[in-house]
This record gives structure tokens, C-alpha cells and sequence, in this order.
């Protein structure tokens, strides 16, 4: 039977075109820490956007088996967690200003807060379809349950 990380990995392959992961161990470790607040394990983890100066996981972002995770001074919102189940819906605000992208992937919690990604490090379209993919499997395991 596959787990959910085994179902999101596939998903990540086919949406962004490359297998998922990290074996550079100062990453890994800094990312759970920082980018993770400490609140998942390196086996939680799908994949990390590495923003930071020296490559070295303080900065970014991870997808995990239930959350998006976000730690950088360039994102509108510097840090959160989404946990995707309490991710109601999401949109794509495309703006600009000075001829400068500022658009974002605008995560809409159930809870009446919004969280905004708006690193370039990746396609928003592709984060949205995963997220989406990843939010599905929660519903699906909730309604089951109740």
C-alpha cells in the first residue's frame, strides 16, 4: 500500500518533471530547523526550495507529507506553515510594480488568514496543481474517516 509521501512524490515528479529530495545534510538538517520550525522530520520531508545565500537551507521553502513551509525575507509572507487540510482555496494575484513581478500564490486558510508565496524559484501554476493534488488527499482521508 503507498503511503501519502509515496503518493505526493509521484505527484511532485509529474508536476515538476524531477524526483523530489535532498542528500546535502546541512540542508536537510537547517530546512527542518528553520524552514520547519522543528516540527517535521527529514522523512516528512518531499522537497526544499533553497533560497538562502550559501545554499545551506535557511531560507526557502519545503513541501512536506501534510504542510508548506515558508522561511524567507523575500516572501511576502516571511514565514508560515500551511497544513494542507486547512487550506480552503488558492489563486494566483498577478501584479507588478516599477515593471518588477510581484505576483503570488495566495494560500486562503480556512481559519480566515491568507498566506502569500511569492518566490521565483518555481512555477506557481505547478505549485498550485500540486497543493491542490495535496489538499485533495486530505479531504478524501477526513471524509473517509467521518
Amino acid at each position: 500500500m503507498n503511503t501519502i509521501k509515496d503518493v505526493l512524490v509521484e505527484k511532485f515528479k509529474d508536476v515538476f518533471g524531477y524526483d523530489p529530495g535532498d542528500v546535502y545534510e546541512t540542508r536537510i538538517r537547517n530546512a527542518r530547523s528553520v524552514i520547519c520550525q522543528e516540527k517535521y522530520d527529514e522523512e516528512d520531508m518531499i522537497e526544499i526550495w533553497d533560497t538562502s545565500i550559501f545554499s545551506n537551507g535557511k531560507s526557502g521553502l519545503v513541501l512536506t507529507v501534510d504542510s508548506v513551509c515558508v522561511n524567507a525575507s523575500e516572501n511576502f509572507t516571511s514565514k508560515f506553515i500551511a497544513k494542507y487540510a486547512d487550506i480552503d482555496y488558492m489563486h494566483i494575484e498577478e501584479d507588478s510594480f516599477l515593471g518588477i513581478d510581484t505576483s503570488s500564490l495566495d494560500l486562503e486558510m480556512k481559519y480566515g488568514v491568507t498566506y502569500q508565496i511569492s518566490l521565483e524559484d518555481f512555477d506557481k501554476e505547478d505549485m498550485k496543481e500540486f497543493i491542490t493534488y495535496a489538499m485533495s488527499l486530505y479531504t478524501e482521508t477526513v471524509e473517509l474517516e467521518g
